[in-house]
């Protein structure tokens, strides 16, 4: 009888042994995720990998309140575009069949893009008029006004004004033109340029 208790006990023995071994060398989900870039100025597209990841399927929350991309395709690059400024936690989450899962993070940080107001000013015939042309302002400009200097304003929707405008001084003197500019995220700039207006 008790060598039949030591068979039993060295056979479960082995039994948990086996099972613990199965539980060790069993392979759980892994959640890898890399961004190209992780910073840049808005929109920003962004490529994420997700091919050192190992699971069945994936979830893929981009962080800015879209529809989270779910599959089961692990190898092909995802392509995301960031349309705001603003700091953007990424999560992927992976899930085997046996329901274990595991997570991986990423910051994407979106920046505002640059707005510069640029003016270009060249004298025309007769020599008291002068062509503005802010064509070359830089951003997603949305609204500007351009002061001429000698109490004449004009401006408006970036989106419908027509370069070059042109503008006649009544009298001779020194002017400063100044252009303002302001982006869709309120962002804005403003230049200055002195215009020469000759004596007759």
């Amino acid at each position: 009888m008790k060598r039949r208790w030591i068979a039993l006990g060295a056979l479960a023995g082995l039994l948990v042994m086996g099972l613990t071994a199965c539980t060790i060398f069993m392979t759980l989900p892994q959640a890898v995720i890399e961004a190209i870039p992780q910073m840049g100025p808005a929109p920003l597209e962004v490529t994420f990998d997700i091919s050192g990841s190992k699971g069945q399927v994936f979830t893929l929350d981009f962080g800015d309140g879209s529809l989270p991309q779910e599959g089961t395709d692990f190898a092909d690059p995802i392509e995301h575009t960031y349309g705001d400024p603003g700091d953007y936690v990424v999560t992927l989450t992976v899930e085997d069949a046996r329901g274990n899962m595991d997570t991986a993070s990423v910051t994407i940080k979106v920046q505002y893009p640059p707005v510069f107001a640029v003016l270009d000013v060249s004298v025309q015939t007769p020599p008291d008029t002068f062509a503005f042309d802010a064509s070359d302002s830089v951003g997603s400009i949305d609204k500007y006004t351009l002061d001429f200097g000698d109490g004449t304003v004009i401006g408006g929707d970036w989106d419908t004004a027509v370069w070059p405008v042109y503008h006649t001084y009544t009298q001779t003197g020194s002017y400063i033109a100044t252009l303002w500019v302001e982006d869709i995220y309120g962002k804005d700039d403003e230049t200055m340029v002195i215009v020469e207006v000759p004596a007759p």
